[in-house]
């Protein structure tokens, strides 16, 4: 494990821990994390998880300042079903054609199909925990431990591991996050 890696598992655990905590801190590890993972997935080849990063970053900035407005004790929202399933659909449209593109035009590409369809719903993920929707959590889930198995692939071992850990945090987030919505009901 690189000591870039290293430090981008920090920033990123420091961002998940963080978003638990409702803090709008969460999006400054976020970028930092993102700018590492950055590097990180271009050295290995992971086109699309690489692209994503900078997609991270424009969101954790637009995250950072929606969540910075907010009251400081805000409750998170439940999202529309139309909404959940227009998302989804987004997000796999956007993993089969970017998986088709960098299929077509880079060589040296892993995992095209697979990496673009986990993109696609890392960006809705990402745009759900903006809006502070609880459903970020459960997209989440299902995405990381996709993603765990096609980082052990590459031999990403510590990002791996961030990912189990990162499954482990997103249950905790859904159901601190449950909580308020529990009672508001």
């Amino acid at each position: 494990m690189s000591p870039i890696e290293i430090l981008a598992i920090i920033a990123s655990l420091g961002g998940v821990v963080l978003s638990m905590a409702k803090k709008s801190l969460a999006w400054v590890c976020n970028i930092i994390a993102s700018g590492l993972y950055g590097y990180i997935f271009y050295q290995n080849g992971l086109y699309s998880d690489m692209e994503l990063q900078g997609f991270f970053i424009l969101m954790a900035i637009y995250g950072w300042w929606t969540w910075s407005r907010s009251e400081p004790d805000w409750v998170p929202e439940k999202s529309r079903r139309s909404t959940l399933f227009t998302g989804l659909a987004v997000a796999l449209l956007f993993g089969a054609g970017s998986g088709f593109l960098h299929q077509q035009y880079f060589l040296s590409v892993s995992f095209p199909f697979l990496d673009a369809t986990l993109t696609g719903l890392s960006i809705y993920g990402t745009w759900l925990a903006t809006r502070r929707k609880i459903e970020n959590w459960i997209v989440w889930i299902g995405v990381d431990i996709v993603y765990v198995g096609m980082y052990v692939n590459k031999g990403l071992w510590g990002t791996a591991a961030l990912y189990l850990v990162f499954i482990a945090l997103a249950l905790k987030g859904y159901i601190d996050w449950l909580k308020p919505l529990k009672n508001r009901d």
